[in-house]
Formats: C-alpha cells, structure tokens, sequence
C-alpha cells in the first residue's frame, strides 16, 4: 500500500492522447489506482466508447470497467459511460454504420461530468483516440475536452513519427485553448536495436524542447501492462507532486 496524502488541490484531469492504443485506458487506469491509494476518492468517466460488441452485462465497455475497478469507483456504468457504440471506429461514424439516429446531448454529460466530481476528490475523463475523433459532425474530442474544462494529459507512444503526431496533438490543443498539465511517454514499442534506444532516451528532451510541455512521466516497454504496475511507475515519476505544481 503506498502512504496516503490529503486532500489534492487539482480536482480532475482530462486524458487524451496523439492516436489511439497507445495505452490511455491503461495509464488513465493506473493514475486512478494510485491516488486511490493514496486515500483519494476517485471518479472516473469515459463518455464515449467503442468496441467490437458490449463488454458483459454490468460494462458496456471494458475500458468503463478498468477505470472502475482500478480507481475503486462505485458509479454505475450509465453515468460513467453514456455513450457506447457497437463497431470500433470514431463514434460519429459508428452511429452511421448503426444507422443510428440519435443526437449527441452535451448538456447531459456535462451535468453527468458534474455530479461525479461533486461526489468525488478528483475525477479522471478518458478521452476516445485523439483530439480530432469525431463525435458528431461538428463536435470532436477536443471540444468535449473543452467544456469539461479540466487540466489536460497528453499520452504519446514512442514509435516512429511519434513526434510528429505529438506536436500536431500540442499544437491542436493550444488552437482549442486547452489547459495542458504535461505529457506521459510511453514505451509500448519493444527496440532493442542501438538506434532506436539512442532515440528512445533523448525523446523526452526533445519533446520538452519543441512543446514546452513538462514530461510527466515515461513508462517503459512493459510485456504485460496493468494498472498496478503503471501506478508504481506513476509514483515513482513522482506524477503527484507534479499535478499539483502550478
């Protein structure tokens, strides 16, 4: 068990990331289950989620499920999931293979969004893919990430073009004026070849350097990553301290 803490200062955090499986989920997870940990009563939140059918019974999505069960949560899955769709794709498109009909209500996930912080210390939002993953025509990520209007998290895998993908993720966030608290390196690509690891170790000197964004924390290649073992790299990037640091 890692020591508890008081009561933090930052009340919530909204986690995006420069593409998708790059281990949001499992990272969004991992900080749940560490400032549970640390006494912290958490809510957790995936608005909208996708996948190739419905998780069980209780989780329309296993992503809901994992931020549930890593943070201790006892919301149920409507409030924590609104809007789930049965094809993995952008939800926008989704609703059109489903030949859905229905209108995003914003209004209602914000009011959702609300009362778990209420009831809650800090409250984790996982996003879905990138900024830019359309919700509906004319409502993406990047705007829900908006009006929640918490401090924002970027993930970046470390793969080739990574870069690239994290300085269009930085920039798009600064165009929608989001409040980014850093960015979270994670090594889910396994090299092994000397170029590669050279690369690997300055990437978060370089980043800092083109963004101005603080690394928050680099996880490395994990063969099998859960939440457990993401919340001790977490504590050992000392990940609090630096969420509540101005």
């Amino acid at each position: 068990m890692i020591n508890s803490i008081g009561s933090m200062k930052t009340k919530g955090v909204f986690i995006t990331g420069s593409d998708t499986e790059i281990g949001k989920t499992t990272i969004s997870a991992g900080l749940g289950n560490l400032l549970f940990q640390k006494g912290i009563k958490i809510g957790v939140m995936k608005p909208f989620a996708t996948g190739i059918k419905t998780y069980s019974k209780y989780f329309k999505s296993h992503d809901a499920k994992l931020l549930k069960e890593a943070s201790n949560n006892k919301d149920n899955d409507d409030i924590i999931n609104p809007y789930f769709y049965s094809v993995p794709t952008a939800p926008y498109l989704a609703k059109k293979l489903l030949k859905l009909n229905e209108n995003i209500n914003v209004g209602d996930i914000l009011n959702k969004y609300k009362e778990i912080e209420k009831r809650h210390e800090f409250t984790i939002v996982e996003g879905i893919g990138g900024l830019m993953v359309p919700l509906s025509k004319n409502f993406f990520v990047a705007d829900l990430a908006s009006i929640i209007n918490v401090p924002v998290i970027l993930i970046m895998s470390n793969k080739i073009g990574s870069i690239n993908h994290i300085i269009m993720t930085y920039r798009l966030s600064t165009a929608f004026k989001l409040k980014i608290k850093g960015i979270i390196i994670n090594n889910n690509c396994k090299f092994s070849d000397f170029p590669f690891t050279l690369i690997s170790n300055k990437l978060q000197v370089i980043v800092e350097e083109l963004t101005g964004v603080k690394i928050l924390a680099t996880i490395p290649y994990l063969e099998n990553p859960t939440f457990t073992k993401i919340a001790n790299i977490l504590e050992k990037c000392g990940i609090i301290e630096k969420l509540e640091s101005e």
